[in-house]
């Protein structure tokens, strides 16, 4: 062989090496993208379902037991007794973003009382003027631990509100 060849050769595999990692970079982000959008869309949908199963299961004596599939990296969801909105409810919780969105309360809907952590990060998902919460829980808000992949909540219909409380399957 002549030194050119071997020079051409060499250049070769650079340039090889150069497009394959291009593609597989490529691939990883647009994978990247699908699985975001996926979790986005599992997000939005999770929100949706639980505003329409505490509006669903408002029916004075129903008792429903929902098993509620927990979306991408949601740990837990919390609620927060609507009665309760605009007060100072400082045994509610130690997470400072749900005190604040109790403080501030209102019923327009412009607070939350309805929400998800994630990643330690507590992000407020909606309002519903439809929660209540067990007389036995005395500080107005419950949070649901995801188990595998699963909120198991029980719905108690109260007529006016719906009574939301963890249950454990059996």
């Amino acid at each position: 062989m002549r030194k050119g060849q071997v020079a051409g050769q060499i250049f070769i595999y650079i340039m090889a090496v150069i497009v394959v990692g291009g593609i597989a970079l490529i691939g990883y982000s647009a994978i990247k993208g699908i699985v975001s959008k996926s979790c986005d869309a599992e997000k939005l949908t999770f929100k949706s379902d639980m505003e329409s199963l505490i509006e669903k299961y408002t029916s004075y004596g129903s008792v429903n037991n929902k098993v509620i599939t927990a979306p991408c990296d949601y740990d837990t969801v919390c609620f927060v007794d609507s009665s309760k909105m605009g007060t100072d409810l400082t045994l509610c919780t130690t997470n400072n973003i749900i005190k604040d969105s109790i403080r501030v309360g209102s019923s327009d809907g412009s607070s939350k009382n309805i929400f998800v952590i994630s990643g330690g990060k507590t992000i407020g998902i909606g309002y519903s003027s439809l929660i209540s919460l067990p007389l036995a829980q005395q500080n107005n808000c419950t949070c649901i631990k995801q188990r595998n992949k699963n909120f198991y909540i029980t719905f108690n219909g109260k007529g006016s509100s719906a009574e939301i409380s963890p249950y454990t399957p059996g």
